[in-house]
């Protein structure tokens, strides 16, 4: 995901939101709350919604992480277990790590500083409660417009575990979660896949955003079993409320 990287952002372009600032300290954080079978029961949602057995995109097998913008560095506090398929690494690996160790053995002329810093500049702005959007100048043809600003596209050469290189392409999507009921807190969750051509995929990926919106919708079913959840009205609640 690379959610702390590279120097100093300049300002970036934030927008208020009505989400309050709230110190760490949920039952998520602690450690030992996540564990294999849950790692295991999110993968299963997904594979129910995105790859196996439900409506995919493009095609592609996906992948989820459960970030946390309050703590320093905005570490992964859980993962499906495709997650782990997909880097290599096993979840004590990656549970409690920033996800720029993904990034850093990446030779440098293969890493994108833009989307470093994207996806950097994302983060803090959460970790305050506000909201993001990628400046006008510094957004590329294959982006989505039109979109809420607690979501971001990303796409970033990562290494695997034994070296070998891959094309990620990650969503990070912010959804209030909690562990125990009235404790709701702002995470970051990321889809993930690889694309294996690139920012052609990416562009492809991205004009399905109503199939994302719907299918995101869905997984949240399965984070509930996990945390309660609660987040704002996506599209497919606003459709609801109008029938």
């Amino acid at each position: 995901m690379g959610c702390n990287h590279g120097k100093q952002a300049t300002p970036v372009e934030v927008i208020p939101t009505s989400t309050a600032v709230q110190k760490p300290g949920s039952t998520a954080q602690q450690k030992g709350f996540w564990t294999k079978s849950k790692a295991d029961a999110l993968q299963e949602a997904v594979d129910v919604v995105f790859n196996k057995a439900g409506e995919s995109l493009l095609g592609m097998t996906f992948s989820f992480t459960i970030a946390d913008p309050r703590l320093k560095g905005c570490p992964l506090i859980g993962c499906s277990s495709g997650f782990g398929s997909l880097c290599g690494y096993t979840m004590d690996d990656i549970v409690g790590r920033n996800c720029r160790f993904l990034v850093d053995p990446v030779p440098r002329e293969r890493i994108d500083p833009k989307m470093r810093k994207h996806a950097k500049d994302f983060c803090e702005a959460i970790a305050v409660g506000k909201q993001f959007r990628i400046p006008e100048n510094e957004r590329e043809d294959w982006m989505p417009i039109g979109r809420a600003g607690d979501e971001l596209f990303c796409f970033q050469v990562n290494a695997r575990k034994d070296g070998s290189l891959f094309n990620n392409m990650f969503y990070l999507k912010v959804i209030e979660l909690s562990a125990t009921l009235g404790e709701e807190l702002p995470y970051i969750v990321g889809l993930q896949t690889e694309l294996p051509m690139g920012k052609a995929d990416l562009a492809q990926l991205a004009k399905n955003t109503k199939v994302l919106d719907h299918n995101m919708n869905k997984v949240r079913g399965a984070l509930a079993q996990i945390f309660f959840v609660s987040t704002s009205m996506t599209r497919d609640d606003a459709r609801c409320c109008e029938l």
